[in-house]
């Protein structure tokens, strides 16, 4: 499975993809966007909410890849999900968008995280979503 994984995004910026302290592993907000893909646009007036739910899917997929640069997938745990989905004022299904993260992890992970989906008015590059998590390694 994990060959079909995206390569691991690099830092935009002044900070680091992923990063272990301990025996947990904290990854910034993943974004949904490759070399092959660049899924933009607020959610639902520019895009719908399946288009969102598979942006936050390759989201998963990213921060999968992002942890495989410094743990085996097998001995870690998700513990914390925390999504960002760019939406209209009116817009009440985060948390469908954001499935699409969750539902991703069930495939490589038996534990389900805690998560949280959160409405924003605009995020970096017009993303329809951003999502940020924390892993345990338990070795």
């Amino acid at each position: 499975m994990n060959d079909k994984l995206p390569e691991a995004p690099k830092a935009a910026g002044n900070y680091v993809t992923v990063k272990k302290i301990g025996d947990f592993i904290y990854t910034s907000g993943h974004v949904p966007i490759t070399d092959e893909k660049k899924i933009i646009g607020k959610i639902p007036n520019e895009i719908s909410i399946e288009e969102g739910y598979d942006a936050a899917s390759l989201c998963a997929e990213l921060t999968i890849a992002s942890l495989l640069t410094i743990s085996d997938v097998k001995k870690i745990i998700p513990v914390n999900v925390l999504g960002f989905v760019n939406s209209s004022p009116d817009f009440i299904d985060q948390p469908k968008v954001l499935n699409g993260f969750t539902d991703k992890l069930d495939e490589f992970f038996s534990e389900k995280p805690t998560r949280s989906a959160v409405g924003v008015s605009s995020l970096p590059l017009n993303v329809c979503v951003e999502v940020q998590t924390v892993f345990y390694i338990n070795e």
